[in-house]
């Protein structure tokens, strides 16, 4: 049987989230991107990045930042 943590407010279980990957503020992906906030914003609510929002700021895992900048041009996730 799979032990399921529990947590004693949503901070905290959103403290343990953010600790199991690096999240970049959106501020920081549009810098890893080289593009406006509003750039980076837009693509996080299109869907092309998965983000998180905490205590009012949007966080952008790492992990899918670097992978799309690994993908030749026009690549895209999932079959045709």
């Amino acid at each position: 049987m799979t032990h399921r943590p529990r947590w004693n407010s949503l901070s905290a279980m959103l403290r343990h989230a953010l600790r199991q990957q690096e999240w970049l503020s959106l501020r920081d992906a549009a810098a890893l991107y080289r593009v406006t906030d509003e750039t980076m914003l837009a693509w996080v609510r299109a869907g092309v990045f998965p983000s998180r929002t905490f205590e009012g700021r949007i966080w952008v895992a790492r992990a899918d930042l670097e992978a799309a900048l690994r993908r030749k041009p026009g690549e895209c996730d999932g079959a045709s």
